[in-house]
């Protein structure tokens, strides 16, 4: 399951780049979708076309619906800015919400990713971004990168990176690429659970629209330039599970809508089924909330909520209405078991990495500290099923010693609070490096695997924590450069001779392409804490 805590602070690590500006250009290029003029902007070096509609508007009665598919485009539409984002679930209400322990420097890695919405938020929202380079004509077979935004599942908005740095770094090795950035609801609005949601058979919408956006890809990106026979799913922390997920969804069936996955800080964490009680309990949370308890039909009374109020409650509550969860219809099963079982999309290429300190982050609401009975209060809320002598080994296998803890290789220094470097290693193994290992391991001898451990942007008290590689991804660093080539020629290794060499992940070989000081690389084995990550997973596929 998802940790709130981390989702409240590690995944809005997010906001990363400027976003697009509306620039315009003495001839603004224009697209035909359909019986539709489509009218975008350019720079310059690319072109794009933003705010693209991929879905009917979810609202009214498609509010908890299943994506619609567009019946077709006509008229003139003005594709110059960034389309009406997603209700957010939840809004950084700045430093106030850091522990007094915390030091500038662990607030400053915050300030430095946060961009502003360069839209506004609405119900209807499911639009998708396009940016190609200047001169590519339609049909010019394009590799494309779909990106998904990181968003913790609850924020944010598919504005959060620049995709035109991609494009333009693509560009420059002389392998472009074709990039697209969509929408997808999130909080209660895409990831409702309960037994009611389940009989309806609207799951995990948000996961739910970005299918669909790949659905559009595979339709209309030919238009664009872009291949849809070449197309990478891509993203970070919550997106990066949903790379994941996408793998295992539909039974393992990706409709061959995508052929690359490439995800960053995200597996596939341990969730719960979607009528689970304390899913359900969610559900029954919210129809009390909205004054729908009692009615004949609730899920219906939910569509019919007063838009304003409903997005009122979701987004200053403070309240959590929302789960990732199996939810029997497109999530069959719980994903770690899918997983295990062999139901997984094996015609796709793949990358999964993670920063070495991981947890560091998700420690943060532990402002006075922890102790053994904090930690196994934290531990029950993630394996509900778990034992009182599983949670007493788990303590054994982390012992209270600083040196052992993240941010790892720090010795003594940065116990901000009692046993907090103990904590975060707890968090971190469990939401992502037990994950990580688990879908190597499981991946890695079926398809083609590499895996990577990120060691760069340094933040005292926090290492290399979540998020660490969004600066360099995103920014176009020598990530970015792996990851193009990735998207040529489903391998980071591109043509013969690029740099540096990534070896096959397998479990054979277990290899990891570490990414080390500032611009230098080495290996490691992905067998570090064996005999912890080995338990976590332990619980991950038992419980």
């Amino acid at each position: 399951m998802w940790n709130r805590a981390l989702l409240a602070f590690t995944l809005h690590v997010a906001c990363s780049l400027a976003a697009p500006a509306a620039t315009h250009h003495p001839k603004p290029p224009t697209m035909k979708l359909d019986d539709a003029t489509v009218v975008g902007v350019s720079d310059g070096s690319t072109r794009s076309f933003l705010g693209i509609p991929f879905a009917e508007p979810p609202t009214g009665d498609l509010r908890f619906q299943l994506p619609k598919p567009l019946s077709g485009y006509t008229g003139t539409m003005n594709a110059t800015s960034f389309g009406t984002q997603c209700i957010n679930a939840f809004q950084l209400s700045g430093l106030g919400l850091f522990p007094p322990w915390a030091t500038q420097a662990m607030k400053d890695y915050f300030q430095v990713f946060e961009v502003p919405n360069p839209s506004t938020f609405g119900e209807d929202c499911l639009n998708l971004n396009v940016i190609v380079p200047e001169h590519v004509k339609p049909g010019a077979k394009l590799p494309v990168v779909a990106y998904i935004f990181f968003s913790g599942f609850q924020f944010s908005g598919s504005y959060n990176v620049d995709g035109r740095i991609m494009v333009n770094k693509s560009v420059e090795i002389g392998e472009p690429v074709v990039w697209v950035s969509m929408n997808y609801r999130v909080g209660p609005y895409g990831f409702l659970p309960g037994k009611e949601i389940k009989e309806a058979g609207v799951g995990n919408l948000g996961l739910q629209d970005q299918r669909q956006a790949l659905r559009w890809i595979q339709q209309y990106i030919h238009l664009f330039g872009g291949d849809p026979e070449r197309v990478t799913i891509l993203g970070l922390s919550a997106a990066g599970a949903s790379t994941a997920l996408h793998l295992v969804a539909n039974g393992g069936n990706n409709e061959n809508l995508f052929h690359g996955a490439w995800g960053e800080s995200g597996a596939l964490q341990h969730v719960l089924q979607i009528d689970d009680p304390i899913n359900q309990k969610l559900y029954d949370n919210f129809v009390n909330a909205t004054n729908c308890t009692g009615t004949p039909d609730t899920l219906q009374c939910l569509r019919e909520v007063d838009g304003d109020a409903l997005e009122n409650l979701v987004g200053n509550s403070g309240t959590d209405f929302w789960a990732l969860s199996a939810d029997g219809t497109f999530v069959h099963d719980l994903p770690q078991l899918e997983l295990i079982h062999g139901h997984v999309a094996e015609n796709v290429a793949v990358v999964q990495g993670i920063s070495e300190d991981e947890g560091t982050i998700a420690a943060l609401p532990f402002v006075d500290g922890v102790n053994d009975t904090l930690i196994a209060n934290f531990v029950r809320a993630v394996y509900p099923t778990v034992t009182d002598d599983q949670i007493q080994e788990l303590l054994k296998l982390y012992p209270n010693d600083p040196a052992l803890g993240a941010p790892y290789n720090t010795g003594d220094r940065f116990q901000l609070a009692p046993e907090l470097k103990r904590a975060a290693s707890i968090t971190g193994d469990i939401d992502f490096d037990a994950p990580h290992r688990l879908i190597s391991q499981v991946l890695s001898d079926k398809q083609p695997f590499w895996s990577y451990y990120y060691e760069r942007n340094n933040v005292p008290g926090f290492g290399s924590t979540h998020g660490a590689e969004i600066p360099n991804m995103y920014g176009g660093g020598d990530m970015s450069d792996l990851l193009i080539h990735f998207a040529n020629y489903f391998s980071p290794n591109g043509r013969s001779g690029d740099a540096p060499f990534w070896p096959r992940y397998t479990t054979a070989e277990p290899t990891m392409l570490v990414f080390t000081g500032n611009t230098t690389f080495a290996y490691k084995n992905d067998t570090y804490r064996s005999e912890q990550i080995s338990f976590l997973n332990k619980l991950n596929t038992e419980s």
